[in-house]
């Protein structure tokens, strides 16, 4: 996914916005991730928690994952 970052194939999207695109897919892959890693917490709490959390966070991580990549 993150090998296609740079540069948008699709004439729809600019290249800023296909980067903003990737890195909010990377994101959301990460908190699928936890949402489903196992845990002591009961299962309806854990995904509850995580969601709640990537919904408030989901945002500075995509902003952190284009930081990185960009060398920031």
């Amino acid at each position: 996914m993150l090998h296609t970052y740079f540069h948008s194939t699709d004439g729809r999207v600019s290249d800023e916005q296909h980067k903003r695109i990737i890195a909010l897919t990377a994101a959301l892959d990460f908190a699928k991730a936890s949402a489903s890693a196992s845990t002591q917490l009961q299962r309806g709490d854990k995904v509850e928690n995580d969601l709640k959390y990537a919904a408030s966070e989901i945002g500075a991580l995509a902003d952190a994952i284009q930081n990185y990549l960009e060398g920031k």
